[in-house]
């Protein structure tokens, strides 16, 4: 294949990255002000870049703020799904292994992510809201199918059951502070962070998963 006939192909890759890289440099300022503390010229400055370039892209503050919004979900649910594949029978130790090895393997985005959701649970703003609501669908979601697949017990509360989850998910970003100087490590330290998730995982499901009827 000629040069030439790479070109569009290369053009769309260095496009496709340089759009991820303003994601994740927004998402870092979203995370650190506040959404409506942040500019477009301040996300241009920070990353380098003119503002007409975050406009073509975007459309505008609020569209940029819809697409970090769609890779934070998209992420996240990826590696929460992949997880659940990695094993048939939701083993605690396949799923905090995967977890740890993708903190390791996302080390760029990580810190991104974690500081932009704890903005978005703790600050009462209507883009708070709706990422929470988005981050739940995709939760409840993953429990649905769970339960389509008889792997949830009768009397679980299908209502709470999504929440009850995100719970465990979301404790460690309200209180992570007080576990780093209790624990002297940060709970999101991917060791750490592959224990809690073993932790978590044996006890929800524990809990609230039905019996395996090969195994009865």
């Amino acid at each position: 294949m000629s040069d030439v006939a790479r070109l569009p192909e290369r053009n769309s890759s260095r496009a496709a990255a340089g759009r991820e890289r303003l994601m994740l440099v927004a998402m870092k300022l979203f995370a650190e002000r506040g959404f409506d503390s942040v500019t477009v010229r301040d996300i241009s400055a920070e990353a380098g870049v003119s503002v007409g370039l975050i406009n073509h892209h975007f459309a505008s503050k609020e569209g940029l703020r819809q697409a970090v919004d769609d890779y934070f979900i998209r992420s996240t649910s990826v590696a929460i799904e992949r997880a659940i594949r990695s094993t048939s029978n939701l083993d605690p130790n396949l799923i905090a292994e995967y977890q740890r090895r993708w903190i390791m393997s996302a080390e760029e985005q990580w810190p991104h992510f974690l500081a932009y959701l704890r903005r978005a649970v703790m600050e009462a703003s209507p883009w708070g809201e709706a990422l929470f609501k988005r981050y739940y669908e995709s939760i409840r979601l993953m429990m649905d199918r769970f339960d389509a697949q008889g792997m949830v017990k009768p009397e679980a509360d299908r209502l709470w059951l999504p929440f009850l989850y995100m719970f465990v998910l979301l404790g460690p970003l309200v209180m992570d502070p007080f576990i780093r100087a209790t624990l002297g490590k940060s709970t999101y330290d991917p060791d750490m962070w592959g224990r809690f998730q073993k932790a978590a995982n044996t006890m929800f499901w524990s809990g609230v998963r039905a019996p395996d009827p090969e195994k009865s």
